[in-house]
């Protein structure tokens, strides 16, 4: 007998319907708001992620699903949609705001667990090429995601929007010297990847999911004290914008990808905290299309894991 594959399942029957009633419900709500489908390819290149996602970044380390080609070519099996959809509007030479949705499934190699699968299936919002300030897409694109899990669950379920800023390039460089210095004083006690990610990029420990490590991060200094005065301005703009729902600041919220800039943003049910609990999340990516081109393209969007909202649906 052939079994299938760990990680990867079949889905039918009554689960099958509740895909479908997920990914309808998205679709019918983008397309009200004047989004377009865009379909992606299943392979890409591997510089594509290793250059944008983050080359210390667990996705790229360890979960990617690499292959070469007969021609030798190193290609993976998309592990998120964000890096594909900005390759795709850089490569179509787009010069306007496009409004993005999609349905996917995606592969990482990780454990598989409820709620996480080696294949699993996302959907996702993407503004990308405006032309002024972002905090206005990044207000639309928020207030999208929560319309999204309203009308779903029929506002029967109580979402927890968790928001913050983690500012420039610049904002982050400062930072992270004095992360640096935080975790240095406790690199013993961290994990085994944490003091790889002291090394190389300590913001990462922030996201980390191990429970020593998220001890430990509780003390670190806050992103908010080291912020300019324009990534300030523009966060509270965001905050103004997004007055109509309620929120909650976070700043150890860095979110688990290298090409994030400014606002970032998770959703949760009402009352949890972990990463296995996270329904969505997102924020800007303004400085996501210079990784892959020479070109400076703002952008933002959201991604919700729909195998952890379709658990949610069966209670």
């Amino acid at each position: 007998m052939i079994e299938g594959v760990r990680g990867v399942r079949s889905i039918e029957g009554s689960d099958a319907k509740k895909y479908t009633k997920v990914i309808n419900t998205f679709h019918n709500l983008c397309i009200e708001n004047n989004f377009e489908l865009i379909i992606l390819p299943t392979i890409e290149k591997a510089e594509l992620f290793s250059r944008t996602v983050g080359e210390f970044t667990e996705i790229v380390t360890k979960q990617m699903y690499n292959f070469n080609d007969k021609k030798g070519r190193e290609l993976v099996l998309r592990p998120e949609g964000t890096a594909g959809v900005m390759r795709n509007y850089i490569d179509k030479r787009y010069k306007i705001e496009k409004f993005y949705f999609y349905s996917e499934q995606m592969f990482r190699y990780e454990r598989p667990q409820k709620g996480r699968f080696r294949e699993f299936h996302q959907v996702g919002a993407e503004i990308i090429g405006s032309n002024n300030n972002n905090i206005e897409p990044t207000s639309q694109i928020v207030l999208l995601g929560m319309k999204f899990l309203n009308q779903l669950f029929n506002k029967k379920l109580e979402v927890d929007l968790k928001i913050n800023s983690i500012g420039t390039n610049h904002d982050r460089k400062e930072y992270s010297i004095k992360l640096r210095e935080y975790f240095q004083r406790y690199e013993s006690s961290l994990s085994k990847d944490s003091k790889i990610r002291l090394l190389n990029n300590p913001l990462r420990i922030l996201d980390s999911k191990d429970n020593n490590d998220i001890e430990i991060s509780l003390e670190a200094p806050k992103f908010s004290e080291y912020r300019s005065i324009e990534s300030n301005n523009d966060y509270e703009l965001f905050k103004e914008k997004i007055s109509s729902i309620p929120y909650q600041e976070d700043d150890n919220l860095v979110r688990g990808l290298d090409y994030y800039n400014g606002i970032t943003f998770e959703f949760l049910p009402k009352g949890k905290s972990g990463s296995q609990d996270t329904l969505g999340g997102g924020g800007q990516y303004d400085f996501l299309s210079s990784l892959i081109s020479d070109k400076q393209i703002n952008g933002v969007g959201f991604a919700f894991g729909v195998d952890r909202i379709v658990d949610l649906l069966d209670n």
